[in-house]
């Protein structure tokens, strides 16, 4: 036998016994419950002198028990965050909003503290319309504007292309999930099933450095002016039971190893929206391109793209006042 066919034969028995040892583990950290998340977050708004009031819903939608954050009064607003993160990410711009809009900011399925969810094989496209179909249905809400990041960008774009009336206008900050098959490879790696196991055992369990390391690569451009309580809180929102295997099974339904799964991406449907669409994005978000988010706005009925300088995933984190200007001004605008 050759030697190369034999080094090939040692690599792939490599890699098939590590996908086996992968498949087998179990979580390698101890979920707390969801009571330091609560406390932390509660801690964050009052850091920030903010009391949004914090409620359940039950729906006959994906998950039965949906959690929410409510401030304001006016037109409904809802605001949908993406994949791994949380209601009480949004804190920064939450008072701004809230002082023009009854804003309604939600936990998505399997996050926060909505019910638990395990994506599997499921239709991302109906399950995130028919999830803010369900919750606008309990709350008795006909239509709202919406503010989508990154999934919850994918949720809105899929809820407004099967329900265009209940939709007033949409924003989408941060690259919405699915407006490209092209994303970071670190992305690709989590989604794969077995290896994104290994990954976990091999990161450990949720710490605060990890969380800036994290962030600082993947979703913010200026971690240092994020407080301490921030950090706490987001290492309190990954130990919540039950959050990160969803997070996994997201990853695993919507990754394949070319990128985002071809089956759930949104352009198409982007291209027929009749609504007036803004896409908010950072200068310094890896997630995807300006000149991409440029693209899909040219293609679509009326639509805008503004880009906030030194910002990354979350720009409302990087640039708290310009991302609720931002929003504002695409909510008021003809």
């Amino acid at each position: 036998m050759k030697l190369w066919i034999k080094i090939l034969l040692l690599v792939l028995g490599a890699i098939l016994i590590l996908i086996v040892w992968g498949l087998t583990l179990d979580k390698k950290f101890t979920e707390t419950s969801t009571a330091a998340y609560i406390q932390t977050s509660h801690a964050l708004f009052e850091e920030i002198g903010i009391d949004p009031q914090s409620h359940f819903v039950n729906t006959q939608g994906p998950v039965k028990r949906v959690h929410y954050y409510e401030m304001g009064e006016g037109e409904p607003l809802i605001l949908i965050h993406g994949g791994g993160g949380y209601a009480s990410q949004w804190y920064t711009i939450m008072e701004e909003l809230a002082k023009s809009y009854h804003i309604y900011i939600l936990d998505r399925p399997g996050s926060g503290l909505t019910d638990n969810f395990i994506y599997g094989e499921v239709d991302l496209t109906k399950h995130g319309a028919a999830f803010i179909r369900s919750f606008m249905d309990a709350l008795k809400l006909d239509s709202a504007h919406i503010v989508g990041h990154s999934m919850g960008g994918l949720f809105s774009v899929n809820f407004a292309g099967i329900y265009p009336q209940r939709v007033k206008k949409l924003v989408l900050i941060g690259h919405p999930a699915g407006g490209t098959e092209a994303i970071p490879p670190q992305v690709v790696m989590m989604g794969l099933p077995g290896v994104n196991k290994i990954l976990l055992k091999l990161i450990g369990e949720p710490t605060i450095k990890g969380s800036k390391d994290f962030h600082g690569m993947m979703l913010v451009h200026k971690p240092e002016q994020l407080s301490d309580i921030y950090w706490q809180n987001d290492v309190n929102a990954q130990l919540i039971p039950g959050s990160a295997r969803s997070f996994n099974s997201l990853l695993e339904n919507c990754v394949e190893f070319g990128g985002f799964n071809e089956a759930f991406l949104i352009q198409n449907t982007l291209f027929n929206l009749p609504h007036h669409v803004t896409f908010i994005v950072g200068d310094k978000d890896v997630w995807d391109t300006i000149e991409n988010a440029e693209y899909l706005a040219s293609k679509m009925n009326n639509a805008t793209v503004h880009v906030i300088k030194n910002a990354s995933h979350l720009p409302w984190l990087d640039a708290p006042e310009e991302s609720a200007q931002l929003i504002l001004s695409a909510l008021e605008g003809n």
